[in-house]
């Protein structure tokens, strides 16, 4: 006669199903899976309203967009976990542009030179703004609004309201958006290695922890040690320095900066960082997830021109279709933390009794 099951086997048998809703839950609730859903539907629906879109050429088009400001939203994303927001980086990627320009061409320096000047600028100009959000007490949207109007301005003032030009020597220019393989821009490389730096930093370091500490909860942060000031600095300068490599890309590939250089690429970046699942309010939110908002940023421009969207209202459908990227990553991440998993309970096992949510 074979003996009854023991409680131990029971609870193994009744656990595993368990464990595995919980993963396949908690995969389906990470910040990057509905941008990944979102970026299929998008290539799909144009796949299908344009032949054209799945061309090579189509995807060249994609990652050139993409890359650069892909990278200037991975700073504001990590900054936007830590629960701040900075409106100036638009205006820093064109600040740093100049920078490029004044270093190699009035000043006469190296290329390299006038690259590692502009990121310094960059990131000297993030420090500005998180040490006037620390030192005042306001909030990050209102210090950058008005840096942001000081920065724009002192690039109007610097470029006279004309483009400036410059000629970026080889090999530098091939270094920074010089052709890569099939057709691909080496920007888009330095946009992977962008998303994998900040990867890391979150996942991979205690400052990351600190950075989701500080976005989920600011007191109780401070109070477990976490050095709140300077994590907050760093994330200010890490956005900055985003919009700096940013900068560099665009002088090096059109070779001339004026005065709207950037202008509206700190919205962009932040439409690119909530799409990619991170939270306006903080503690939630990965680089992955903004690289795949970048993707969908990038194929509606693309798959818009293709379909043959009026001009006029181009801005119009990349808004609506955004808007509406978010909001059914919105109601798809609020789906899955409040229902049941399909209306399967989850089974507990108890020792000499029935599983929990089954009638005995």
């Amino acid at each position: 006669m074979t003996d009854a099951p023991s409680a131990n086997a029971v609870a193994r048998s009744t656990r595993t199903p368990r464990t595995n809703v919980q993963k396949l839950r908690s995969l389906l609730l990470r910040a990057e899976t509905a941008a990944v859903a979102g970026l299929l539907v998008v290539l799909v629906g144009f796949s299908f309203a344009s032949p054209l879109f799945l061309a090579k050429e189509s995807f060249i088009s994609i990652t050139n967009l993409v890359a650069e400001l892909g990278i200037l939203a991975v700073g504001v994303t990590l900054l936007m976990i830590g629960g701040h927001i900075d409106l100036s980086v638009g205006a820093v990627l064109g600040i740093s542009s100049y920078v490029v320009v004044f270093l190699s061409d009035t000043a006469g320096l190296p290329t390299w030179v006038a690259f590692i000047g502009a990121m310094a600028f960059a990131m000297f100009l993030g420090f500005i703004n998180g040490l006037l959000v620390l030192k005042t007490g306001l909030h990050s949207f209102i210090v950058t609004l008005g840096t942001m109007l000081i920065f724009r301005g002192l690039l109007s003032a610097w470029t006279g309201g004309f483009p400036v030009e410059v000629e970026i020597n080889e090999p530098w220019r091939s270094i920074v958006v010089g052709p890569l393989l099939g057709g691909f821009r080496m920007s888009v490389l330095w946009f992977f290695v962008a998303v994998v730096g900040a990867t890391l930093l979150l996942l991979r370091t205690r400052t990351g922890n600190w950075i989701y500490a500080i976005g989920q909860n600011l007191n109780a942060a401070r109070n477990l040690g976490v050095p709140v000031e300077r994590t907050s600095m760093l994330l200010f300068m890490l956005a900055s320095a985003g919009a700096g490599a940013a900068g560099i890309l665009q002088v090096a590939r059109f070779q001339s900066v004026d005065a709207l250089r950037g202008d509206g690429t700190e919205l962009q970046a932040i439409a690119i960082t909530v799409i990619g699942g991170t939270l306006l309010t903080g503690g939630y939110g990965s680089a992955i997830g903004a690289m795949f908002g970048a993707f969908i940023f990038g194929s509606v421009q693309v798959g818009l021109v293709l379909v043959g969207a009026p001009g006029y209202y181009f801005n119009t459908f990349v808004g609506i279709t955004l808007v509406g990227a978010v909001l059914i990553n919105t109601w798809f991440t609020k789906y899955l933390s409040l229902s049941t998993f399909g209306g399967r309970k989850t089974v507990h096992a108890k020792s000499g009794g029935a599983p929990s949510g089954e009638k005995q």
